[in-house]
């Protein structure tokens, strides 16, 4: 548990790829809308750091909080391979 909030911390100041755009622009929905843009809904979460009682408010479209989530996993896996590497040689 602990681990895998340390690195979604690492990992939340992560921004996408260049090459990833949308063809509409999303914007907050206390923002006026233009042309070519949709409103898209935040999902806010209350995280604790860890050793802290004071809380962090982190907000997200449900996209980002997915990739986030898939990001998680994906860095949790390649410890894990990691560490099982090192297990086996002694190290």
């Amino acid at each position: 548990m602990i681990l895998a909030l340390l690195m979604s911390a690492a990992l939340g100041g992560a921004e996408p790829p260049a090459g990833e755009t949308a063809a509409t622009e999303k914007v907050p929905v206390s923002a006026p809308l233009q042309k070519g843009q949709q409103r898209v809904k935040m999902i806010c979460r209350e995280d604790a750091p860890t050793g802290s009682r004071l809380s962090k408010r982190t907000c997200m479209s449900l996209d980002e909080w997915k990739r986030r989530a898939e990001e998680d996993q994906e860095a949790m896996r390649q410890m894990a391979m990691k560490s099982a590497f090192s297990d086996v040689r002694g190290r």
